[in-house]
């Protein structure tokens, strides 16, 4: 609990010393901006087209994952059957195969949840770094001072302060990319 309020404390410090005595401080007032980075992932081509992509490949390694699913299920199903007509050393072999590939399942299913955390971090980094120059260049295009990301911890922001839109449209016209060559 004291934790807290120490927080909040301190925080509205933050704050008042910001927008309190900042502008007074300072030469120009403070001007703050919202972006909301999944909102810019989401609607911009780049992003559309990278969870696209993901997509599919999340589609494929479900639809292979299925299969060796439903294999292992017959095989399973095959050796329940069987297994009342087996002598004892016979079935204990089928026994430890069946847990075996049961085993290299599930060992199959985490690599393939990895390989996709791989990916996923793969394709979004690049376009992370990509919005964050856009979001630079809108900063200091339009002079603010501070642009906060919408999802990280902002209870309340005036939608007039928000530049998503203005990054969405610069990313995707590629002006950045293009400014840089």
């Amino acid at each position: 609990m004291i934790h807290i309020l120490l927080k909040g404390m301190v925080m509205g410090w933050l704050v008042f010393g910001l927008l309190g005595t900042g502008p007074v401080l300072a030469s120009e007032p403070v001007k703050i901006g919202i972006l909301d980075l999944q909102k810019c992932l989401d609607q911009s081509e780049a992003g559309k087209k990278a969870k696209k992509i993901l997509q599919d490949k999340s589609e494929r390694i479900k639809k292979d994952l299925s299969l060796k699913r439903d294999e292992l299920k017959k095989t399973r199903d095959e050796f329940a059957k069987k297994s009342s007509v087996l002598n004892a050393e016979v079935r204990r072999e089928k026994e430890k195969e069946m847990v075996r590939k049961e085993e290299d399942f599930r060992d199959q299913v985490q690599e393939k949840e990895e390989e996709m955390r791989k990916d996923e971090y793969n394709s979004m980094q690049p376009l992370l770094n990509d919005l964050f120059e856009v979001t630079t260049k809108v900063a200091k295009d339009e002079g603010f001072t501070l642009i906060l990301e919408a999802k990280s911890g902002v209870v309340y922001f005036n939608k007039t302060i928000e530049v998503t839109d203005k990054v969405i449209k610069l990313f995707n016209e590629g002006k950045i990319k293009k400014e840089k060559k």
